[in-house]
This record gives C-alpha cells, sequence and structure tokens, in this order.
C-alpha cells in the first residue's frame, strides 16, 4: 500500500487517564494521524477517549480485540461504529461465524455517510514466542479472517511476508510489537524494528510505550518516521 510514512504510523495511547492521553496526543498532532485507544484507556475513560481524540484531529483505532458470542460481538461493533471509530480490533480465534458478524456489525452501526470502520483480526498476540507452530496458526487465522470479511490482520512483522503472499495485496496488515534500535523489547517477544516490518511488508506499525514513555513524545515518533523510510 502506497501510503506517506505519517500515515502509516499509529500510537498507542495506553494511558490510564484520558488527559494523559490527550498529553501526549497534543504532542503529536500534525506529525500522527492515527492513535489507537485500548483497553486501559477504554476502561478509564470509555467512548469520551474516541470523542475527545476525534476532535483533536485524529482517526482512532478501538482496539478491544471483541472475542465473545457472534451475538454479542457483532453488537459490540456495532457500538464502537456509531463512535466513529476508525479501525476495530477482534480475535481471530473466535472463528468464521464471529469474525462474520463483527463485519456485520461494523457494517450495520455505520452512520450514513460515513466510512465504515475497518474490521482488523488480532491472530496471535506478540507476547508469544516465535514458533513454527505459531507462524501456522497465524496463517490459519488470517485466511480465516480474509474469508470472514475482514479487512485484514494484526500480525507481528515476522509473519508478515508470509501473511502477505497467502492472503494478496488488498488485504491490511497492522504490525504491532515495533521496536526502535536498541529500545527494550518489555513483555513483547515477537518483535521488529521500523525498517523490518515496512520490508517485511507492513501497511501501518503499531507502537506505545517507545512514544509514550520518551521524554519527547514527538521526537520519539519523528525517528520512528525516520527510520521507517530508511527502508
Amino acid at each position: 500500500m502506497s501510503l506517506p510514512h505519517a500515515a502509516r504510523l499509529i500510537v498507542a495511547l495506553d494511558a490510564p487517564s484520558l488527559a494523559g492521553a490527550v498529553r501526549v496526543a497534543h504532542r503529536l498532532r500534525g506529525l500522527v494521524g492515527t492513535v489507537k485507544v485500548g483497553s486501559i484507556l477504554f476502561t478509564a475513560a470509555g467512548p469520551d477517549a474516541i470523542r475527545r481524540l476525534r476532535a483533536l484531529g485524529f482517526q482512532v483505532m478501538l482496539d478491544l480485540k471483541f472475542h465473545d458470542i457472534p451475538h454479542t460481538v457483532e453488537a459490540s461493533c456495532r457500538a464502537a461504529a456509531r463512535h466513529r471509530a476508525r479501525w476495530l480490533t477482534v480475535h481471530a480465534s473466535g472463528g468464521r461465524a464471529m469474525l462474520e458478524a463483527a463485519v456485520r456489525g461494523a457494517r450495520q452501526g455505520t452512520p450514513r455517510g460515513v466510512v465504515r470502520p475497518r474490521v482488523l483480526a488480532v491472530t496471535l498476540l506478540t507476547s508469544v514466542a516465535a514458533s513454527s507452530g505459531s507462524r501456522r496458526l497465524v496463517l490459519a487465522r488470517a485466511g480465516a479472517a480474509k474469508a470472514a470479511g475482514c479487512d485484514g490482520v494484526v500480525v507481528s512483522a515476522r509473519e508478515a511476508r508470509a501473511v502477505r503472499r497467502q492472503c494478496g495485496r488488498r488485504f491490511l496488515i497492522v504490525c504491532p510489537g515495533i521496536r526502535p534500535a536498541g529500545a527494550a523489547r518489555g513483555d513483547q517477544r515477537r518483535t521488529t524494528s521500523p525498517a523490518q516490518a515496512v520490508e517485511a511488508g507492513a501497511d501501518w506499525l503499531v507502537v506505545g510505550r517507545p512514544v509514550t514513555g520518551a521524554a519527547s513524545p514527538r521526537a520519539a515518533a519523528a525517528a520512528l518516521l525516520d527510520a521507517m523510510r530508511d527502508t
């Protein structure tokens, strides 16, 4: 996918308060276009987090990794679309019926004249160590997500190239677990550098602590964008 590098970086605002998330977001305005609201921030602030960040000009990835019976996931995705999240995530392990319900709910909940949220299936958390079994599982779940009508998947960049070969150019690949050179991995196991992820075929990169925990989040984000350009 041909996009400016700045449009391909998603910053995860995993703050325990909306005020803290907004402080970081203000520092990123004009440099980063999309931010991620995950379970930490959404539990603390609810839909207000989406509204406030959208008001600042950001697109929002709602990363709640819905995983439940199809009826519940469909209703959850319908609500997420009404809040005008641009992306939403569901767990691919929920199976094809659940994934189809997620796509259906996102479509039904989208207000008239608004673009439907992209539904991304999370294949395997990046805290899980790499193995031949994990690679096969990621590919199987990516195939199921595509068959169910999902727009793309969330995968480690270590599996991005294989997913791209299997699912084609139009299928979106979003890669978390991105760590700049020398950065601590923390609880992430299947990590890569920004340049490696782009080279492997990632459409978007999700980065959290290396940006939000930096003394200057804006400088950290700018350095990541420079690293992405090195491909």
